[in-house]
């Protein structure tokens, strides 16, 4: 009954691909230019004779802080997004399988399954939709 299933489950899942994606180099990129501007503008401050006048320390949080934090709030909204659209894809799965069970109980089992997959991802959207909204409203205050 279930040894198909467990016969599956015996392989070995393979390793994750921790390459950076071009969505990873186009982050760090984004925070190089802004330390690069930052840099700039701490020597422009230095050329200029201003240094007594200028606070380093705003340069600094106005500038790289920001960029770094807005960089690490993305990259937990798109692992939400991700998350979720992965459990909408185990959810589309495990019900496709409950139409192949031909014993009431297991399909209701897999049915059951996938829609606690589903509910999953609908609350990582909330997660994520309320990430957005936040991020959004700091931006507008800024």
């Amino acid at each position: 009954m279930w040894s198909s299933v467990v016969k599956r489950a015996a392989k070995k899942p393979s390793e994750p691909d921790l390459a950076p994606t071009p969505r990873d180099r186009e982050r760090v990129d984004g925070i190089i230019n802004r330390i690069s501007e930052e840099t700039l503008l701490v020597f422009d401050l230095l050329k200029d004779g201003m240094v007594k006048e200028a606070s380093f320390k705003t340069v600094e949080e106005s500038i790289t802080r920001h960029c770094i934090l807005s960089t690490f709030e993305q990259v937990r909204v798109d692992a939400f997004r991700d998350a979720a659209g992965l459990a909408r894809q185990q959810s589309r799965k495990f019900a496709e399988a409950a139409l192949e069970m031909a014993e009431p109980q297991q399909r209701q089992f897999v049915l059951s399954v996938a829609q606690a997959f589903e509910r999953f991802s609908k609350q990582l959207q909330t997660i994520e939709q309320r990430a957005i909204a936040d991020r959004q409203r700091r931006d507008k205050q800024d």
